[in-house]
This record gives C-alpha cells, sequence and structure tokens, in this order.
C-alpha cells in the first residue's frame, strides 16, 4: 500500500513536471514562430485604441462570430456579429473607426487563433500606464476536458522578473505582479505569457 502511494505521488510529480515543460515549449515556440505578427497586431491595435477605444472577441471556435466592445465618454456599447454580414462595416462607420484597418486586424487575428485583444490599465510609480492583452486559442494546449488560452502581455517599457522568470512587480520585487489573477512568465523584457482556462 505504502509503495502505490509512493507510486502515485511519483507519477503526478513527472506528469506535472511534462505537462509544464510541453506547455512552455508549445507556449515559446508559437511566439517565436509568429512574433512579427503578434508584434504587429499589437501595434495596430494600440493606434487604433488610441483613436477611439474598443476590445474585440472571436467568439466561436470557427472564427466567425465577432463581440465588439466600444467605449465612448459616458457608454460602454457592447455588439455581436456574424463575419459574413455588412452590419460590423455600418456599425464601425457608425462609430467613426478605420473600417480597412479593423478588418485587417480582425482578419489577422483569425489567422493566429487570437480569440481576445484588449487594453488593460496598470500603475507603475504612480503613473496610470496600459499594456495590449492578447488571448490565442492554440489547439496544441486543448484537452478534452477544457480549452486553454496562451495569453500574451505587451508593456510599454521594460518589465522585472525574478529567477524563475515569473513578472514582479516593480516597487517591490519579491511581489510578483498577477494579471487576471495569473502569474505571468517573460518572453522579452517587455513581452511576458501565461497559459489559462479562460481568455479574459
Amino acid at each position: 500500500m505504502k509503495n502505490r502511494i509512493y507510486y502515485i505521488a511519483f507519477l503526478f510529480v513527472v506528469c506535472t513536471f511534462f505537462s509544464c515543460w510541453s506547455s512552455k515549449k508549445v507556449t515559446g515556440d508559437y511566439y517565436r514562430q509568429n512574433e512579427t505578427m503578434l508584434q504587429s497586431i499589437q501595434q495596430r491595435f494600440k493606434q487604433l485604441y488610441e483613436e477611439r477605444p474598443f476590445s474585440a472577441e472571436i467568439q466561436d471556435k470557427a472564427f466567425t462570430k465577432l463581440g465588439l466592445e466600444i467605449m465612448t465618454d459616458t457608454m460602454r456599447y457592447i455588439y455581436k456579429f456574424n463575419l459574413n454580414e455588412s452590419s460590423l462595416s455600418d456599425t464601425l462607420v457608425k462609430y467613426n473607426f478605420n473600417v480597412q484597418k479593423i478588418n485587417e486586424l480582425i482578419n489577422d487575428m483569425k489567422n493566429i487563433r487570437c480569440t481576445w485583444i484588449t487594453n488593460l490599465d496598470y500603475y507603475e510609480n504612480r503613473q496610470k500606464k496600459y499594456l495590449v492583452f492578447i488571448s490565442i486559442r492554440h489547439k496544441e494546449l486543448e484537452s478534452s476536458r477544457s480549452d486553454k488560452y496562451f495569453t500574451l502581455a505587451f508593456f510599454e517599457s521594460r518589465q522585472f522578473f525574478d529567477n524563475k522568470r515569473r513578472l514582479l512587480n516593480k516597487q517591490d520585487r519579491k511581489d510578483l505582479r498577477k494579471i487576471n489573477g495569473q502569474i505571468f512568465y517573460k518572453i522579452n523584457d517587455r513581452v511576458c505569457y501565461a497559459v489559462a482556462g479562460s481568455f479574459r
């Protein structure tokens, strides 16, 4: 009985190790293979967001349904579209978006299986700053029990990490900085990632 308990514990440790290693390998490989496109998407989104704040969500695995959050000075509007219909362009025109650039962004999101893109605010030295947050439905991270999302945070400035490559608060370099409750790991000085069970 005792040997069986040790055996089960050993299997658990080994499975956990290989699961973490596999996730890190998949996410690291994915970023390297798609870095140019990911950087392009976050930069274009940031420019479009500065013109008019919004967030975009691909809502289905076929990547045909779009959710759009449009923020004005007083209200937040949430729209749902079928990407094959003209109602998306009509709504973009109504809110004075650059229709061509938004459509190009959405097409690139589809191509890399990006399910969510938004701006999140955070504070650094008491100054409000923003990061671009992107979620990707990565088929190699999916399982029969639940989907997994590769989430990326793109910061405006250099960030700090511990010796395990975990994102830290700049003010106190011992405290982990979590984003949406998740621990994020270093890709480079301004980009980090997590594997999460939720895209937001």
